[in-house]
């Protein structure tokens, strides 16, 4: 697995700031398909409960990793604009 710098975006639940990145992931036919992830951090009275990234189903069919990451990049900026 690949994975992209993060961009800084607004969550569209939430209206907070909130980090993206996508995932170049190999599905088991050799193909390359791409993820978007997000990062989550849960907090209780200022302890951190649990954090990390959260993956979203893989999207598309691509011959390479190349193309999965510049579709993934794009479908990432398009959706989640900085």
């Amino acid at each position: 697995m690949k994975v992209s710098e993060a961009i800084q975006g607004v969550s569209l639940a939430t209206g907070k700031p909130q980090e993206w990145r996508v995932a170049i992931l190999q599905r088991d036919d050799g193909h390359f398909t791409f993820a978007m992830e997000y990062y989550y951090k849960s907090e209780y009275e200022g302890e951190t409960i649990a954090e990390g990234w959260h993956k979203f189903s893989g999207e598309g069919i691509f011959e390479s990793a190349e193309l999965a990451e510049v579709a993934g990049q794009y479908a990432l900026l398009q959706r989640y604009k900085a």
